[in-house]
């Protein structure tokens, strides 16, 4: 006996710009909360070294240096943009289309 298992066709991969959007989407969303952390490290750094905050959680070491955080702020922050700009290259801009068009179109069921 030989069974054979066929499976459905997966969807097509093609070459069309901006086709993972969502996922850049939703990393530069990530990506602007952890910048937003390293600008306020680099806040707290700079406000131990006025003393004006209290003791700053590294003491000593190349993360001790409010330099490091801002730079690390900006360098994510960066991604983050090009990400955002990745992900808007998949934005189609949809024609205008008149409400007298329209009816006169039939909708199908997406799933036949």
């Amino acid at each position: 006996m030989v069974v054979k298992i066929r499976f459905g066709r997966g969807p097509l991969v093609t070459r069309r710009p901006g086709k993972n959007s969502r996922m850049a989407t939703l990393a530069a969303s990530v990506l602007t909360l952890f910048s937003i952390s390293c600008a306020s490290l680099s806040l707290w750094r700079v406000g131990t070294d006025l003393e004006l905050a209290g003791d700053f959680v590294f003491r000593d070491g190349i993360l001790s240096h409010w330099q490091v955080w801002a730079g690390a702020a900006i360098a994510i922050q960066y991604c983050a943009w090009q990400l955002t700009r990745y992900a808007k290259k998949a934005v189609i801009p949809q024609t205008l289309v008149s409400p007298e068009e329209t009816k006169d179109q039939v909708r199908a069921p997406a799933h036949v």
